[in-house]
């Protein structure tokens, strides 16, 4: 009881002081905005009772450290805090998006350490693109690359996205596994992008928008969309291994870097459409081309690398066997 700190720390009388582990600060701007002791005796805001099936989603989020952002939380953010369209944000800003991205997507169960491990998840992954010391602005592709999103792939079209990405959605929508987008599947990538932007519309509407697409990036009129057809809509970022392949060998950092930069969901490693972006990337580079390898063939290839390099035969490939990965290919 004579003890300062402890006083300092419970309160006057002894007793912990509850307000102070839960008072936000209206006027601080960084991570430190958000409740410091929010736990389950935490109240909803008005009106936003969570039903009971919410609460387990955001408590088992929570225990797991695996936080993901709706397409339509992540939209609106980079919305609202890139006014001007300027496809950018500003370092000094980072905490503060992060933190409000966060909070906005699972609402009133998070404390400090949710928001710290969030942040961190999504710091690693712009460092091992950047560097060790980042610029003064973020662009829009590397916070869409950064950011764990859940599997709703659209909401990056009109911005560059990296090949695992890509080839996450095209197995999303390829449902068949035939290597090609048909009438079907086509109608459903359409609707599903309507929903995202907020027109649905009527079947019509979506008939209309099916034709326009078409029109636009079914070169060879053939009535399905192939995977390089389909590449134009994504816009795909460049091919990321063509600075690694020509190099005599690999550092660390180089190793690192390709690892983090296919690893797009943080999960520590790369499951089948990663390594296929991967090995995308490589065979692109060898034959010269900005092309993307047709998908029966990139399967053919994904199954003779997994026959060498997986190991563990976990149908993954683990950073331990990365090195045997790219000396094979």
């Amino acid at each position: 009881p004579d003890d300062p700190g402890f006083r300092a720390r419970t309160g006057e009388g002894g007793r912990r002081n509850s307000s102070a582990s839960s008072h936000v600060d209206p006027n601080s701007s960084s991570l430190h905005l958000f409740l410091e002791g929010a736990s389950a005796q935490a109240s909803p805001p008005p009106g936003r009772v969570p039903t009971a099936v919410a609460t387990e989603k955001v408590k088992r989020k929570v225990m797991e450290r695996k936080f993901r952002i709706s397409p339509a939380t992540l939209r609106n953010e980079l919305e609202n805090n890139d006014v001007y369209n300027n496809n950018y944000l500003e370092t000094v800003l980072l905490d503060e998006f992060l933190s409000s991205l966060v909070m906005k997507e699972y609402v009133w169960q998070l404390n400090r350490q949710d928001i710290q491990c969030f942040q961190a998840e999504v710091m690693e992954k712009i460092h091992a693109e950047l560097g060790e010391y980042l610029p003064n602005k973020i662009t829009k592709d590397t916070l869409l690359n950064a950011i764990p999103a859940e599997d709703n792939y659209l909401v990056r079209i009109g911005h560059r996205i990296p090949s695992s990405d890509f080839l996450k959605l095209w197995r999303n929508y390829d449902r068949d596994h035939s290597g090609f987008l048909e009438l079907k599947e086509l109608q459903l990538l359409v609707h599903d992008f309507a929903r995202l932007v907020g027109e649905e519309g009527t079947e019509d509407d979506l008939n209309h928008a099916l034709e326009d697409l078409m029109s636009q990036f079914d070169v060879n009129k053939d009535g399905r969309l192939e995977l390089e057809e389909l590449s134009h809509l994504m816009s795909v970022e460049d091919n990321f291994m063509k600075t690694f392949c020509s190099r005599q060998y690999l550092t660390r950092k180089d190793f690192d870097r390709i690892f983090a930069h296919y690893d797009t969901d943080n999960t520590g490693y790369l499951d089948k459409e990663e390594v296929m972006a991967l090995l995308n990337d490589i065979l692109k580079y060898h034959e010269s081309s900005d092309s993307h390898i047709p998908v029966p063939v990139l399967k053919e290839v994904y199954k003779e690398v997994m026959k060498a390099c997986d190991t563990n035969n976990n149908d993954t490939i683990q950073k331990c066997e990365l090195a045997l990965l790219l000396t094979s290919v």
